[in-house]
């Protein structure tokens, strides 16, 4: 199952959502500018009730200094844990090449 929490960026759940489809992936979603940490909690809700196995939650990008950002991602985690706590969890960080430098600074924040 695929959490589609990168409300933010125009397409990004439109891309998600034709990536799950291809792969037969189920995928919880809301509307553009719908508080992240909302669609990861509503995407645990699902997955605890349909037993799924694996659950990825697609974020936006991260600035290391773009406070709110980061604190987003503080709220999504926070929710993770609460509901997960004993679940084995794994962070992946993509990094744009061409933003070397600041995925540098970013990813020691994170």
């Amino acid at each position: 199952m695929v959490a589609a929490a990168d409300t933010f960026r125009a397409a990004a759940v439109e891309q998600l959502e034709i990536w799950a489809n291809r792969v037969g992936c189920d995928i919880v979603k809301k509307e553009e500018g719908a508080d992240p940490a909302s669609v990861v909690y509503e995407a645990i809700k699902k997955a605890k009730e349909e037993s799924v196995d694996v659950l990825i939650c697609d974020t936006a990008g991260r600035l290391h200094n773009k406070k709110y950002l980061m604190d987003e991602l503080e709220k999504i985690q926070r929710v993770i844990e609460k509901e997960l706590p004993e679940s084995s969890k794994e962070a992946l960080l993509v990094i744009d090449r061409n933003n070397r430098t600041k995925c540098d600074r970013t990813s020691k924040s994170i």
